[in-house]
């Protein structure tokens, strides 16, 4: 084991150094492969470092090297501009919501509201400003065409992977993270005492006990959110793409993350699947992809009725009637938070809510909902701020991609609005911000639609 965590510990390295490199000569660009390739295996690159080397600083350095690549980024993007308070802005009203919620934010920061420390104020706030931070990158950093494919690349590999470990999982009823030190990583260094059937934690099991798969991603929940990303994009390459040999090289990634979902057991995230497939539908005025969704969702429904065995036809009946565990405990965290923000208005402060980093466990008010995590800690205000920033955010790439004038430049706004629209359901049932690799990868898309929203719309109005 320990030879192979310090293999992949110099193949970080190697990638560390060199997208910095890179950062540092101004190519930006590479702060988003860096994102691609390196988030999804985050959470676990830090369990299984651990589990060879028990160096807590190790650890502790694997963390903050993102930061470095990011924060150093948006240094080196600073000081690279002339004159940059004399630039002339143009401020969109996504951009306007953006900075509402970021001076928001650090209001709070400063003025210490809350009894969260000061340091666990600052590891959230951190992660608040990661969201602005890759949706101004995808607002400023211009990335060429063919850069984008490497991207692009990077993510069905990914999508590929996780999909064979997923099924590897299945087959041989193993937890991967039962073998990378993902218990011992969280009762030594989060003092979280493994908890459920598999010694991991509630998330890897569903109701009665049938295991849920996380593959190499943090948790069972964050691939199945994961996924949304790869099934946009390889929806409309297979809808775009003449040849039917690279049509059937996108349906397999298609089937890969449907697989993935199906295996991760995740309810929310299922039902995204078609919804954004239907959504999708309506995006691309193609009607045969909502005849498809209807007639798989068709045939689940019969294969649950009349063919499943007893404990699934169960576990859905009770899911739709919130009469098992996993909804009653999302119901009462749900009223927990609207009562906090009832009582509070105003909000409680940072680190208060949720599961983020940051945020300890006898301090958290609610934290079943990304709506109501923001609400608790923001006040009315904040939700609605981070309701608009959705709303919009949505609204434009869909836009964006209607004005779009190439096929290449229509993806990213396609896939920012899908994408976005897909997790307005998982974040009703997780702190899915906190899934870093969808959330932020997803922040960058629409900041990317969003300039190619007010740029088109600009050349509409001049022709």
């Amino acid at each position: 084991m320990t030879i192979v965590a310090t293999f992949l510990l110099i193949l970080y390295s190697i990638l560390f150094f060199y997208v910095l490199d890179a950062v540092l000569r101004g190519k930006f660009e590479y702060v988003l492969l860096f994102s691609v390739i390196f988030f999804p295996i985050y959470a676990l690159f830090l369990t299984f470092n651990y589990d060879a080397f028990e160096l807590p600083i190790l650890v502790n350095l694997i963390q903050y090297s993102k930061e470095i690549v990011i924060f150093g980024a948006l240094g080196v993007w600073i000081s690279g501009q002339r004159n940059m308070l004399n630039r002339k802005w143009e401020i969109s009203f996504l951009d306007g919501l953006f900075l509402s919620f970021l001076v928001l934010s650090f209001i709070f920061f400063v003025l210490g509201v809350g009894e969260a420390t000061f340091t666990n104020r600052a590891v959230y706030l951190k992660n608040i400003l990661l969201i602005g931070i890759f949706y101004f990158f995808g607002r400023q950093i211009k990335i060429d065409f063919k850069y984008w494919d490497r991207v692009f690349n990077v993510i069905f590999i990914m999508t590929v992977l996780a999909c064979g470990l997923i099924i590897l999982e299945r087959v041989f009823s193993t937890h991967f993270h039962t073998l990378v030190g993902y218990a011992k990583y969280n009762l030594h260094l989060k003092d979280f005492e493994p908890v459920g059937t598999y010694g991991l934690n509630w998330t890897f099991e569903a109701e009665g006990g049938r295991p849920r798969y996380g593959s190499f991603f943090a948790n069972p929940l964050e691939l199945s959110s994961s996924m949304l990303i790869s099934v946009a994009l390889s929806t409309i390459y297979l809808l775009s793409v003449p040849y039917k040999t690279n049509k059937s090289k996108y349906f397999v990634i298609l089937a890969c993350s449907f697989i993935c979902v199906l295996l991760a057991y995740s309810r929310a995230s299922f039902v995204a699947f078609f919804l954004m497939l239907i959504f999708i539908a309506f995006l691309m005025r193609y009607y045969k992809i909502l005849k498809a969704a209807i007639a798989v969702a068709v045939c689940i429904v019969l294969y649950i009725s009349f063919f499943a065995a007893d404990e699934v036809r169960y576990f859905v009946i009770d899911t739709l009637t919130f009469q098992n565990s996993s909804s009653l405990t999302h119901i009462v965290d749900w009223l927990k938070a609207v009562e906090s923000m009832l009582s509070n208005p105003m909000g409680i402060g940072l680190a208060m809510s949720g599961n983020a980093g940051g945020v300890e466990e006898s301090l958290i008010v609610g934290g079943e909902n990304q709506y109501l995590i923001y609400g608790v800690q923001l006040g009315f205000l904040g939700a609605l701020i981070y309701i608009g920033m959705l709303f919009f955010g949505i609204r434009d790439s869909w836009r964006a991609f209607r004005l779009s004038r190439s096929r290449q430049e229509a993806v990213i706004p396609f896939v920012a609005a899908s994408v976005k629209f897909g997790l307005l359901l998982p974040l009703f049932t997780a702190n899915a911000e906190a899934y870093i690799y969808v959330s932020l990868i997803s922040w960058w898309f629409i900041g990317y639609a969003e300039t190619i929203y007010q740029r088109n719309k600009k050349y509409q109005v001049l022709s």
